[in-house]
Parts: structure tokens; C-alpha cells; sequence
């Protein structure tokens, strides 16, 4: 088991992401290792929060079937914008997105590498009258941590 609590190990599982009732997407994971890990994705809707999100991992992802629309936050990432079949892109861990828009029927190919770091949202702030974002750890964001993390 790794340090929260699930295996590190998978072959041919699925799960929801997001509602039960109302997905956005099933995930596949045909094989997940502690070095690599590939995974199929059906998408049905657009991201459901409002805030971008990232990676725990450098990914390719290519679209086998349909096609969906992304947003890139901060720095750009290959062709943001819509995503077509058989045009596969690398995502790295520093990139934050947004699915925007699905086309019916949408799946893709996910080949991640190994897990660098937790993921999170970027949160929009105001800094001395700037604008930027801050990084806030999934587990907050969603409302998910039982205990406050160790920050020493």
C-alpha cells in the first residue's frame, strides 16, 4: 500500500470521477505500476469545478473517439484549445487545465509516467494588487482531509 492507502499496483479497474450519479468521466486503468500506469478515459462532460487542476505525473494522453476542448492556465501546453483523434500531446505535471466542452461519446488513451507529487487546483488570488494563483492540495479543495498535514 503506498502512504495514502491504496495500492500502487492495478490491473483492469474502473472508477467514477465526479458524481455516481452524474460522471465525468469513467476511468479505465488497464495497468498501473509505481513507474508507469495506462488508462482509458470516457469522458462525458466538461470539468465539473471551476478552478484548473494538475497532474501528479507527466502524461501522454491521445483521443481515440470524439474530441473535447481544454483550457491551459499559466504556461501553454502543445495546441490548448480542442483535441482531436489520433493527435496524441505530453502533458507535464506543471500544466493546469480545464475540460471545457465533450463531444458525445468522447474516449481517450492516458500513458502516465511515475508519480512525482501530489495534485491540486490553482485558485485565483490577488497578491499586492496582482493577479496570480495559488496551489491548493486536492484533498482541501474537495473537502477530503480528516486531519490537518504534518507542515514541519
Amino acid at each position: 500500500m503506498s502512504r495514502h492507502g491504496r495500492s500502487r499496483w492495478a490491473v483492469n479497474q474502473t472508477f467514477i470521477i465526479g458524481k455516481q450519479d452524474s460522471p465525468m468521466m469513467k476511468r479505465w486503468r488497464l495497468v498501473q505500476t509505481p513507474w508507469f500506469g495506462a488508462y482509458v478515459h470516457f469522458i462525458y462532460s466538461e470539468d465539473l469545478d471551476p478552478h484548473p487542476h494538475d497532474h501528479p505525473w507527466n502524461f501522454v494522453r491521445c483521443v481515440l473517439r470524439g474530441g473535447y476542448s481544454e483550457e491551459y492556465a499559466g504556461r501553454k501546453v502543445g495546441a490548448a484549445g480542442r483535441l482531436r483523434p489520433f493527435r496524441p500531446g505530453y502533458v507535464p505535471t506543471d500544466a493546469h487545465h480545464r475540460i471545457t466542452a465533450v463531444k458525445p461519446g468522447t474516449v481517450s488513451l492516458v500513458l502516465v509516467g511515475r508519480k512525482s507529487r501530489d495534485w491540486g487546483f490553482w485558485v485565483p488570488e490577488e497578491i499586492c494588487g496582482l493577479a496570480a494563483a495559488r496551489w491548493v492540495d486536492y484533498r482541501d479543495y474537495l473537502g477530503l482531509r480528516t486531519t490537518t498535514p504534518d507542515t514541519s
